[in-house]
């Protein structure tokens, strides 16, 4: 029985190896390395560095199975600019035809990017969590979007709040005196009237006279500073109109002007009003500079122009109709509600502050920090957006749209078929901003997708440049994203399954009151069309294979004595995702050994018979006969593939002669069908041949795990010693820099040992952090 763990001296090997380190890989079975308790390596683990994945993907078939569908899988986003994204495999499918294929990728990839394109040639890509599952589906058809249209008369007809409070709240009382044209001071606690038809310039209120309450219906212009005290009250009845030319203070409490439909308030100096003051138009009302401070509230159901107007201190701006403003100031609690339409050029809102639109707002440069909040129910569009930490909600049906973006460490929840928008707002015909160029997502700003009702919400970037920090955006929930203009891969984070990636919309928005435009759907090429078979699929996949040539003795273990890559690899598909042929290149990279050495490679799961041809580079490449299962020697003497007439050792010492090797190309074609899963890179099984090839009973040398061709008669036991080390090591990448002649491999890399005695738990991606000074580069 074999222990629990068996374990390898890492620190006695040093001296168990002071032979063979002088004299090259000679074969010498007692050399065997001691136990050592302080080095344990699980019994079982196979020093393997990828992973499988048997994926199924459900496309979107509209259809009826008529076409079909192409998917491609790739370790990366195939949307973006991105120099380290891979095809891994491809194939086609259909509704009653999923594509199923088993996946091969590096141990510490957690995310598989499936690409969905259609008949009409349209591209969508999910991704799929595979970081801790062996079985994963991608289902396209799960979460198609139905029509819009049906939603539009709901988004229409969308109930707009009433008014909190109308002008009407204040009728001319009776018990009042009635003003002529002659000059008059105020009185305190006395209300006023003054008659529609009369025009009285000489009307004086002086401060620190409370409740007073003067009703307008004719005309008055105030031509002196005046201060309304606590309780005051100017009231613009219809037909009424008042003018002020001077200063206005409104510093008392609960200070009221209101002016009704049909009135006009004009204010041609600054004005400020704050503790619990209140201004209620239903008419109109036209101020210079305006403050609103300590839980002042402004309502507007009529027209309201001013060029500046700052809310301050819990103070409230509600509007219920026309609001235009130049520049609109905020901060500190305050509140912001839109049920009409607001313009303006610039609205600025710091430290806590709300905005909650239930219909219009257009603004040339909208900026917000500090922990406010949007809550969009309708249509939102501005020149520039700058979010420097915020919450947005946009309700389903809404519009939140700019020309350019800035943002950081803020949140958007779109629902519903809600759609936030950048680039294109030429329809709108917004004032030009200048503040910002392009869409930068600076740091930590989220997208989320929440359905309703069937229907699934759009981020849309329509133009321009994004840029950002790595994975800067995040895109969650249920949402589809249409990135039009070109972006690295490291700017976006994918957390959901359920989101969708493309360069267009996929599915058209209806036009409504509240969304402008809506979305237009991408049409594709119009006329739908399946692939041409059969099809290419080649990957991006590529590998190194690092080998010993002294099994059973561990040598010097410096995994040298035979370096390769395999890259390029191809199939030739049917429409039943069935290989006709596969190609792939070989590389010859380093032989830092002295024993005659070949190189071979056994189709695990393909039967000698099922292998019909093969071709190669300078026809290197040969079947070999007397084979149970399909055996290629690939190079029957590795050295002459350096040009090198006998065995030497060869790039692995930087100080000599470095050698270089073309690349090979291989061709394989089968019999019968087989699956992809058959003869990718975990059923590849490349082996060494020490000394002829040709033996009965030949030496042969694999990764752990895989047995040999039937031409050796003797137990390899795995091809792992009883310390449970190896002689082979596959590792997923073409760039792998192999430790130089004599340099143990777990000197050249430092988390070799960790990952080894984790069972390859941690530092998956060991091979990625060399030691400088010992590696072959």
């Amino acid at each position: 029985m074999k222990p629990m763990f068996r374990v390898f001296s890492f620190t006695v090997l040093t001296s168990t190896l002071l032979f063979s380190s002088c004299v090259k890989d000679l074969y010498d079975p007692e050399v065997i390395a001691e136990k050592n308790p302080d080095a344990e390596i699980p019994v079982g683990f196979k020093f393997t560095t990828i992973k499988n994945v048997n994926l199924t993907v459900n496309v979107d078939d509209q259809y009826n199975g008529q076409y079909f569908y192409k998917v491609e899988v790739y370790n990366q986003n195939p949307l973006s600019v991105n120099n380290n994204m891979k095809l891994l495999t491809a194939g086609v499918a259909k509704g009653n035809s999923p594509f199923v294929e088993e996946i091969v990728v590096p141990l510490q990839d957690s995310i598989l990017y499936i690409k969905q394109i259609d008949p009409l040639q349209r591209e969508i890509v999910k991704v799929v969590d595979i970081s801790s599952v062996t079985t994963a589906v991608c289902d396209f058809s799960n979460n198609t979007i139905t029509t819009k249209s049906v939603f539009s008369s709901v988004v229409t007809s969308r109930a707009i709040p009433s008014p909190s409070e109308k002008a009407t709240a204040y009728p001319l009382p009776d018990n009042r005196i009635t003003l002529g044209s002659g000059a008059i001071t105020l009185a305190a606690n006395t209300k006023y009237y003054l008659p529609y038809g009369f025009t009285n310039n000489q009307i004086t209120f002086e401060g620190g006279r409370n409740n007073i309450e003067l009703y307008v219906e004719g005309s008055t212009t105030f031509s002196n500073t005046f201060s309304l005290t606590d309780g005051c009250k100017i009231i613009v009845l219809p037909k009424g109109k008042v003018v002020a030319n001077a200063g206005l203070n409104w510093y008392g409490n609960d200070v009221v002007v209101a002016i009704h439909e049909g009135g006009s308030f004009n204010i041609n100096s600054d004005a400020s009003f704050g503790k619990n003051n209140k201004v209620i138009n239903d008419g109109s009302i036209v101020t210079k500079n305006l403050i609103m401070d300590n839980n002042a509230k402004v309502i507007n159901n009529g027209t309201f122009t001013t060029p500046n107007i700052q809310v301050t201190n819990n103070s409230v701006l509600e509007n219920n109709n026309v609001f235009v403003v130049n520049e609109l100031k905020g901060n500190s609690n305050t509140k912001l509600v839109n049920n009409g339409d607001l313009k303006a050029t610039s609205i600025s809102l710091t430290n806590t502050f709300t905005i909650d639109n239930n219909h219009h707002i257009e603004v040339s440069y909208l900026y917000f920090n500090y922990n406010g909040t949007l809550n969009n129910n309708c249509f939102v569009v501005c020149d520039d957006l700058r979010i420097g930490g915020g919450t947005i909600n946009s309700a389903s049906g809404s519009l939140l749209a700019c020309k350019d973006f800035w943002g950081q460490n803020s949140t958007f929840t779109l629902r519903g078929n809600a759609i936030f928008s950048i680039g294109d707002v030429a329809a709108y015909n917004l004032a030009i901003s200048n503040a910002l160029t392009g869409s930068v997502f600076e740091n930590s700003v989220v997208v989320n997708g929440v359905s309703e009702n069937g229907l699934r919400p759009l981020f849309y970037v329509k133009s321009g440049s994004m840029t950002g920090g790595e994975k800067t955006l995040s895109l969650k929930g249920s949402l589809d994203a249409a990135i039009t203009p070109s972006y690295n891969a490291n700017l976006l984070k994918v957390e959901s399954e359920s989101v969708k990636l493309s360069k267009e919309p996929q599915t058209a928005i209806a036009e409504t009151a509240c969304n402008g435009s809506g979305a237009t759907e991408d049409p594709g090429t119009g006329t739908p069309t399946n692939p041409s078979f059969p099809i290419k699929v080649e990957t991006g996949n590529a590998y190194t294979f690092a080998m010993e040539d002294n099994w059973p003795a561990l040598g010097d273990y410096d995994m040298n004595d035979f370096v390769f890559t395999i890259d390029n690899i191809s199939y030739t598909k049917d429409n039943k995702n069935k290989p006709l042929k596969m190609s792939f290149d070989i590389t010859p990279i380093a032989a830092g050994a002295t024993n005659r050495l070949a190189l071979g490679i056994q189709f695990d799961k393909v039967s000698s018979s099922n292998l019909s041809s093969v071709g190669s580079t300078d026809g290197i490449g040969v079947k070999e006969s007397g084979q149970d299962k399909a055996n290629i020697i690939l190079f029957p003497n590795v050295y002459s593939t350096f040009g090198l007439s006998s065995p030497s050792i060869t790039n692995t010492n930087a100080s000599k002669t470095k050698y270089t090797s073309k690349t090979y190309n291989y061709e394989v074609l089968f019999n019968n069908s087989i699956s992809e899963s058959d003869i990718n890179i975990s059923n590849l099984n490349f082996y060494l041949i020490v000394g002829q090839n040709k033996d009965l009973n030949r030496k042969e040398i694999h990764l752990a795990g895989y047995k040999p061709t039937s031409k050796v008669k003797s137990d390899p036991l795995d091809y792992t010693d009883y310390n449970n080390m190896v002689w082979g090591l596959l590792i997923p990448t073409a760039d792998f820099k192999y430790p130089f002649e004599s340099v143990k491999i777990q000197d050249a890399y430092p988390n070799f040992l960790n990952w080894a005695k984790s069972g390859g738990a941690n530092n998956s991606n060991w091979y990625l952090s060399p030691q400088s000074g010992k590696v072959y580069n």
